[in-house]
């Protein structure tokens, strides 16, 4: 603050450059705290969603688990460990799992095999490939019931595409009722999940094939290497980080998958294509046991957290 006399009067005359120095200064903090953890800020709003979308349900289905609901009585009752034992001890539950297995398993195989075929013909020179990669995708821009639904049209025991072609062939010569067999109904629900789950699998490996530098291939054609070897020794051993990527989230999606099983057979004919996402449903919400499928969630999620435990470990030894 500066003083001028002025005729007997003191006129004061406030200095604001001390003001506006303090408050640059305040703004650089604030601008050089935001800059050094705009990480953290940018992916807060996703967390906040992420721990009440999944953490919250997934808390409160782990502690449900341990109650026993009395519908007539209107009451729930703690039960502890009760619900996993009779897990343990269900027939029902082990046979549902080793389905789930083979549903996945067969999926993983099947879709991840025509993907990486897929995605190193798009890799290749070949013409036209905006468009095959727009048809790629059509199985995963297609929503899961009106897939479901074609599929089931084009299987239908009498007025199916598949049984007028294989009648046309003389392969066979009466319709089959192909949902009626559990052979080729759990066959055709592999095929329809794998399917489904080629695009996306498609996609991230040639995703991985497009940072392979091309040096390697013209090194590899001038001491006259065909396309099996740069297969074989530079493209599969240079992408296995995204192998991997597409094996574990295939896996996941289809171990977990509810949709596709419960429109497409239903769990039929009888239970032979009955997974675990249908039996939890099934438990849940059709015989009304919820703490019983609270704990068969709780370890659907366990069985999955170890793979993915495992997907990592396998991630870090071949980095």
């Amino acid at each position: 603050m500066k003083v001028y006399p002025l005729r007997n009067r003191v006129i004061r005359i406030k200095n604001y450059s001390d003001g506006s120095t303090g408050m640059k200064k305040t703004f650089t903090r604030i601008f050089n705290f935001v800059d050094s953890k705009f990480c953290y800020i940018s992916t807060l709003p996703a967390l906040i969603v992420i721990v009440l979308v999944v953490g919250f349900p997934t808390v409160l289905n782990f502690y449900m688990s341990f109650f026993v609901k009395n519908l007539m009585r209107q009451a729930t009752y703690f039960n502890g460990v009760g619900n996993y034992v009779s897990l343990v001890q269900d027939p029902v539950f082990w046979s549902y799992l080793a389905h789930t297995g083979i549903y996945t398993g067969g999926s993983v195989a099947i879709g991840f095999t025509l993907a990486l075929c897929l995605a190193l013909a798009l890799n290749s020179e070949i013409r036209f490939r905006p468009f095959f990669i727009v048809a790629i995708l059509l199985p995963w821009m297609t929503p899961a019931v009106s897939g479901c639904i074609m599929w089931r049209w084009i299987i239908h025991d009498i007025y199916g595409l598949l049984n007028f072609f294989l009648i046309k062939l003389g392969i066979l010569h009466q319709n089959f009722f192909w949902l009626g067999n559990s052979f080729t109904a759990t066959l055709l629900l592999i095929l329809v999940d794998a399917w489904y789950r080629i695009p996306l699998s498609a996609l991230i490996l040639f995703a991985g094939m497009q940072r392979i530098p091309l040096e390697l291939y013209d090194a590899a054609k001038v001491d006259g290497a065909g396309r099996w070897y740069f297969t074989k020794n530079i493209t599969i051993p240079l992408i296995k980080p995204e192998i991997l990527i597409a094996l574990v989230i295939q896996s996941m999606f289809t171990f977990r998958e509810f949709g596709i099983p419960f429109l497409f057979t239903g769990g039929g004919p009888g239970d032979s294509t009955e997974t675990l996402a249908l039996y939890i449903y099934k438990v849940g919400n059709l015989f009304l046991r919820e703490g019983y499928a609270a704990s068969l969630s709780v370890v659907m999620f366990i069985i999955i957290t170890i793979f993915v435990v495992g997907y990592f470990k396998a991630i870090g030894e071949k980095s």
